[in-house]
């Protein structure tokens, strides 16, 4: 196996964000067979994702300190949250503030592999995670990515927990500013196991924004307001 040859087949996934079996066979004038063989290697090393025949690039972000510990609001809900976490588990987290503080929480839990539209999130668990993948995708808003790449990354792993933060709810919905989002949400959510709403009483008060999941189908909700829910779900309601 040539390690150069894996270099330029990196660099070349890298560039596109995302690209074809074929059309690596067509760059590197090499077999398929060795296209197959050169892509487990690096997917090996956690260097892409393989799926659907094609190969992705994986977002990989270099430690900063501009999120230390003193730089991320403490949530009791991200804390309370990081409880339902066991090690050497697979997770998503989405993009959102109590997402930040979550993260920071679950970077001590040994042995977990992490999907994530937020970079913020990303730059946390970077170096704590056993496994780490970033969306990648387009920009929006300050924090989130998404776009049909980042559904394709989030749609590749089954996770034991989806964590959710959303904008509002409204009328049974989990609403939020962007409808962008919704493809790599909803892929997250049909991937998982165990869906968890994270969601903050102050969040009330903000814009209703676009509804994009369902209340109903989550299967916990970890809160600040607990009595705010009432009888109205069918699920689990943690106080934070």
């Amino acid at each position: 196996m040539s390690e150069e040859r894996l270099q330029k087949m990196l660099r070349l996934i890298e560039s596109s964000g995302s690209i074809s079996a074929k059309e690596l066979e067509k760059q590197l004038y090499v077999s398929a067979a060795t296209v197959r063989r050169d892509l487990a290697a690096l997917a090996g090393r956690g260097l892409i994702v393989r799926g659907h025949g094609k190969a992705m690039a994986v977002t990989r972000i270099a430690h900063s300190p501009k999120h230390d510990a003193i730089h991320i609001p403490f949530s009791p809900i991200g804390a309370a949250a990081a409880k339902l976490i066991k090690p050497h588990s697979t997770l998503f987290i989405s993009s959102g503030g109590i997402g930040l503080s979550l993260a920071r929480a679950a970077s001590w839990i040994e042995g977990l592999t992490v999907v994530t539209d937020s970079l913020s999130i990303a730059e946390i668990l970077c170096g704590h995670a056993k496994r780490l993948y970033c969306t990648g995708g387009c920009p929006i808003g300050q924090d989130a990515l998404a776009g049909g790449a980042a559904a394709d990354i989030a749609g590749l792993f089954h996770y034991n927990t989806a964590f959710f933060c959303c904008d509002n709810l409204v009328d049974g919905s989990l609403c939020y500013n962007s409808l962008d989002r919704m493809t790599v949400l909803r892929t997250a959510e049909r991937q998982a196991e165990r869906k968890v709403l994270l969601f903050s009483g102050k969040q009330l008060d903000s814009e209703p924004g676009s509804a994009l999941l369902k209340l109903k189908d989550m299967d916990c909700i970890v809160t600040d307001i607990p009595g705010y829910f009432g009888s109205s779900v069918h699920c689990m309601i943690i106080g934070a």
